[in-house]
């Protein structure tokens, strides 16, 4: 999807939702009073799938592209657990989807790469596949194209068509800090090409590693970390478009040296904090150090740094846990002219779970509306919709498992999302947008 949509005016109304939130600098203080009388989210718009997979709202379908399990045209097995995901339009107009798979460790039996000879680490079985679609969504081929890697969770389109898969790894037992090699990295597919090693860019940082989001005019890589005490990043890299020639890595600092903790020490909704960047010393550290090496320095806390998305008019990007009920926070970085610093500015928390809990993976519509992946503890995972009013609508809603990779067809017409496990699975869902739009609570 080619992520151009202004959102300056992305939020110009006020309504009753729940939750207070803001973009592109306009404030929307919603009113809370009616959700916490209930904290049962309506999901009446849904239909009940009889197959017991995706509950989608009427005139709406979904077709199951590629799940775990199925034999892919190079003879691999589909791997599980479908995370961060992106499309791609190849040259005959083929839909090209890069999807990771958070493949961890099984402590007593570990996988090995199915295709050691261009594995980064032949004692890991994480990666990426690539899935290559005609017009009427048949899979037309499907291969691995990483491997070696370990919890490729999230990551992020560049503008020069390649996906950056991220591995999502810690210290401690079983954690996949060390394997064969050291892991913690990020990896460049190019979707377009057969499966090849891959070496990681170490100069990116080696941490809990999520998603990345690049600023096209500036060439500067954002980066968030899924941790509790994680850190906010960008790497300035010595060439823009060639992430291997290494760079910079920095974490955020605020000017008010009071904020260390956007938890702990409560943002005010829209208002623009002046803020500013350290320069991490050893960013490919032995020891998961990257962020102790960024608070030494002032930088903020930002918890469980996730989903991210890049536009003209700044970086927003998800804190799963963050805020004071601990489900959900969006924040909005806003670089200078000069790109040296910039303003941050906290543009929706989650005040209760009756609209939406536990914000993940996140992309746009063609009107600019968010669309947010949950990875919640309810009962059901939604797929949410908010528009640039402040309304929110529900697309989808399954029993299995967090919804993840949530990306659209360069028409706009086709959302391609993951559902994680339980069998890990890609989804294509249609169906009439607008009107859907226009049923918005």
């Amino acid at each position: 999807m080619k992520k151009t949509t202004n959102r300056r005016n992305f939020i110009t109304k006020t309504v009753s939702s729940g939750v207070a939130l803001t973009l592109g600098g306009t404030l929307l203080s919603l009113n809370t009073a009616q959700a916490s009388e209930n904290n049962k989210r309506d999901l009446s718009n849904l239909i009940i799938d009889p197959n017991g997979l995706c509950d989608l709202p009427k005139e709406f379908t979904y077709k199951v592209i590629s799940k775990h399990g199925e034999t892919m045209s190079d003879g691999h097995i589909v791997p599980d657990k479908h995370d961060g995901m992106d499309c791609f339009v190849a040259t005959n107009g083929d839909i090209v989807l890069v999807r990771n798979h958070e493949i961890g460790l099984n402590l007593f039996n570990n996988d090995m790469s199915p295709e050691p000879e261009f594995a980064y680490d032949k004692d890991s079985s994480g990666g990426c596949t690539t899935v290559w679609l005609d017009k009427d969504l048949n899979v037309k081929k499907h291969y691995l194209s990483l491997t070696g890697t370990i919890r490729n969770c999230s990551g992020g389109k560049t503008p020069w068509n390649t996906w950056i898969s991220c591995e999502e790894v810690s210290e401690g037992f079983g954690a996949g800090w060390v394997m064969g090699q050291r892991h913690g990295y990020a990896f460049e597919v190019d979707p377009f090409k057969p499966l090849q090693k891959s070496e990681p860019l170490k100069a990116m940082g080696r941490f809990r590693r999520e998603a990345v989001a690049i600023d096209s005019k500036s060439g500067i890589v954002y980066q968030t970390e899924d941790d509790m005490k994680g850190c906010f990043y960008r790497f300035i890299p010595n060439v823009n478009d060639k992430l291997a020639q290494g760079g910079k890595l920095q974490a955020l600092k605020f000017v008010d040296e009071n904020i260390k903790h956007t938890s702990k020490n409560p943002l005010e909704i829209g208002k623009k904090y002046a803020c500013d960047w350290v320069t991490i010393d050893e960013p490919d550290p032995e020891k998961n150090t990257v962020r102790i090496q960024a608070k030494d320095k002032g930088a903020a806390i930002f918890v469980r740094g996730e989903g991210m998305v890049a536009h003209s008019d700044g970086i927003y990007f998800a804190c799963t846990s963050g805020g004071a009920a601990q489900i959900g926070q969006f924040f909005k970085y806003t670089p200078n002219k000069d790109n040296l610093s910039g303003t941050i500015e906290l543009v929706y928390e989650a005040k209760d779970n009756s609209i939406m809990d536990s914000p993940d993976n996140i992309t746009l519509n063609r009107w600019g509306d968010l669309i947010i992946c949950e990875d919640n503890s309810q009962k059901k995972n939604c797929l949410i919709g908010l528009t640039p009013e402040g309304k929110h609508y529900y697309i989808a809603a399954n029993y299995q498992s967090e919804w993840a990779g949530a990306c659209f067809s360069s028409d706009g017409n086709t959302l391609f999302v993951n559902i994680h496990k339980e069998p890990g699975m890609t989804l294509a869902i249609q169906g009439p947008w607008q009107k859907l739009r226009n049923s918005r609570i």
